[in-house]
């Protein structure tokens, strides 16, 4: 009995793990929607010739969040975005670490090019890629990305994976509820046969 209630614990978490991923996926879609929609709308209205997409990524491109993975007490493992880290403080590390090997020379020469890398690590939004006016429809698609990424996959991961550790724990369950319904049987058939046979007189 306690078995079978476990088991409908599990199913219910499990139906309102599902209604979230349903809500979750239909975000997601209207999102991408959104950002195709402004990216068209943006080519549409843009220069003539002027096209924005994968043509313009170059050497430039690099993440500007990382994700992270963690596992909670269930054993399930939950999934969080963070930004990444600043170049130039690991290059400040880095150049820090150095400095106390190399000469009076190589440090004015590292100086001396310091500033253009800086210029070049300063600003990491893929926008200005685009000019320094990206139009509006190519902000807008930016920021329904970002949401995306930031909110809505991180979610809908980590409810993903916490709906497969349900759906083995319910099978656990089941074997487990199987197996004492099996001996509980077992039990009462041996019970019968060691009972003595009345003799009629």
């Amino acid at each position: 009995m306690e078995e079978q209630q476990h088991i409908d614990e599990l199913l219910e978490r499990y139906l309102s793990l599902l209604d979230e991923y349903s809500q979750l996926r239909q975000s997601l879609s209207r999102i991408q929607s959104d950002v195709f929609h402004n990216i068209a709308r943006a080519n549409f209205a843009g220069e003539r010739g002027m096209r924005y997409g994968q043509d313009h990524y170059d050497e430039r491109m690099q993440a500007t969040r990382l994700v992270a993975i963690e596992q909670d007490a269930s054993q399930s493992p939950a999934f969080s975005i963070s930004p990444a880290p600043e170049e130039d403080k690991a290059d400040k590390e880095e150049t820090s670490s150095a400095e106390n090997f190399d000469d009076a020379s190589t440090t004015e020469a590292k100086e001396a090019s310091s500033p253009t890398e800086k210029k070049r690590n300063r600003n990491k939004n893929p926008l200005q890629w685009f000019g320094l006016f990206a139009p509006m429809p190519l902000r807008t698609a930016q920021t329904h990305s970002v949401k995306a990424v930031e909110e809505v996959i991180p979610r809908l991961v980590s409810v993903n994976a916490e709906m497969l550790h349900v759906e083995i724990e319910v099978r656990r369950a089941r074997k487990r509820r199987a197996k004492a319904e099996a001996a509980e049987k077992k039990t009462g058939q041996t019970a019968g046969a060691t009972q003595p046979q009345s003799t009629a007189v």
